[in-house]
């Protein structure tokens, strides 16, 4: 991973190209920053997020190969490890 990356706050998403802000759009979990999170915390988009079913977002950007949701947001700290096998 490069060393100018950014991690997604609601989906602990380690490839944004962009800080999460200037309405910038997670790939994975689509959250708009400085839009969506203006009037929701980013605990509550998160668990709309995982609500949805943890969808891969974006059409335009594949996820990683072998990507998990569940996955990502236990090496996030969201979720606990057990939780996601």
């Amino acid at each position: 991973m490069r060393d100018d990356m950014h991690t997604c706050p609601v989906c602990a998403y380690q490839q944004l190209t962009d800080p999460p802000s200037d309405y910038a759009i997670c790939p994975c979990c689509g959250v708009e920053f400085d839009y969506d999170d203006a009037t929701k915390s980013h605990a509550q988009l998160r668990a709309e997020w995982i609500a949805a079913g943890l969808k891969w977002f974006s059409r335009a950007t594949p996820p990683p190969q072998g990507w998990d949701g569940w996955r990502q947001l236990a090496q996030g700290g969201f979720v606990e490890e057990s939780l996601t096998a």
